[in-house]
């Protein structure tokens, strides 16, 4: 094959790629001459939240069709409330109107995960359930970049003061990193999702390793999900390449005892948060921006589907 030949098969590839509705990565230039593993990181959205409002007439409209429809469990039902689930149990559905005036908040809350979801599904979704809203946003949108990759040795900061909690598995590796608290507009997710998988449903995976880093939005937070993590790194610090001894042997120490970091002062932390950024050729976060940009457009897509306005696929 000529090299015009070639040339023009892989322009052909890379339209291909950006046609596809899969949600997959693509490479970073700081990554050129780097081993990532057997594929780029693909991306979803893992949860969703839709708040509203249900009025007076709506409420009896929505009420009734969900107490004959064979897809829909009701139950806790009076005049003002109602709880459901749908889908074989995929979607959760809460009506309150007496909680939500004492609390001056929308009575009306539906959550699921879209990937659980068929297009048929989301459409009968939209289109029972949601579409009877008025008011209607989002509150909660989880962002999930899934790496078949082993992270345990990755170390993961942040610029920002943030609480982080590290547990470990049997192997003694890390195996889930939080940062934030839970109830905070962003919390940070760091896990192996194939132990997970294995653990909670049994459910074997048949990637060598399949890690996640999952970012979950609330409140206003939500409004800024392709912009969330800019204070995030996930990097593979190479702290032998240090040329001083006493600095090779802090960088090792606050790598592998996290309690360290609360004994340094403000400078230092900074410091040493930049040195580690320095001597590390990998930061994942950079990986993961470039996937978002290249799929902005289609996670728009996903969020405008839910939207009071819109009606059918684009």
């Amino acid at each position: 094959m000529s090299k015009k030949e070639q040339e023009k098969l892989s322009n052909q590839s890379l339209e291909q790629r950006k046609c596809n509705f899969s949600l997959t990565g693509y490479s970073n230039s700081r990554l050129s001459g780097q081993t990532l593993g057997k594929s780029q990181p693909k991306l979803s959205f893992d949860a969703m939240t839709i708040v509203g409002n249900l009025n007076k007439t709506n409420a009896k409209k929505l009420s009734d069709f969900m107490s004959v429809d064979p897809q829909i469990r009701l139950w806790d039902i009076l005049q003002t409330k109602f709880k459901a689930k749908a889908l074989q149990e995929k979607v959760y559905i809460e009506y309150d109107k007496v909680k939500a005036d004492t609390w001056d908040r929308r009575n009306m809350r539906v959550e699921f995960n879209p990937n659980k979801l068929t297009s048929e599904e989301m459409l009968w979704l939209k289109q029972n359930i949601i579409d009877y809203m008025e008011d209607d946003g989002f509150t909660r949108l989880d962002l999930a970049f899934d790496f078949e990759d082993d992270l345990s040795d990755y170390y993961a900061m942040t610029d920002k003061a943030v609480k982080k909690t590290v547990f470990y598995g049997r192997n003694g590796k890390p195996e889930t990193k939080y940062f934030g608290v839970r109830d905070s507009d962003r919390f940070i997710r760091i896990y192996n999702k194939k132990q997970e998988r294995k653990d909670n449903a049994d459910v074997e995976v048949m990637s060598e390793h399949l890690w996640r880093v999952e970012i979950e939005l609330k409140r206003s937070m939500v409004d800024y999900w392709n912009d969330c993590f800019n204070d995030l790194h996930i990097l593979k610090p190479e702290w032998t390449t240090l040329e001083k001894i006493n600095e090779q042997a802090m960088v090792y120490t606050l790598l592998h005892e996290e309690s360290m970091w609360g004994k340094l002062s403000k400078n230092t932390k900074t410091k040493f948060k930049k040195m580690i950024r320095e001597i590390s050729p990998i930061d994942l976060t950079e990986l993961m921006k470039s996937t978002l940009k290249a799929n902005e457009k289609q996670l728009q897509k996903q969020i405008d589907f839910w939207q009071r306005e819109f009606r059918f696929w684009k």
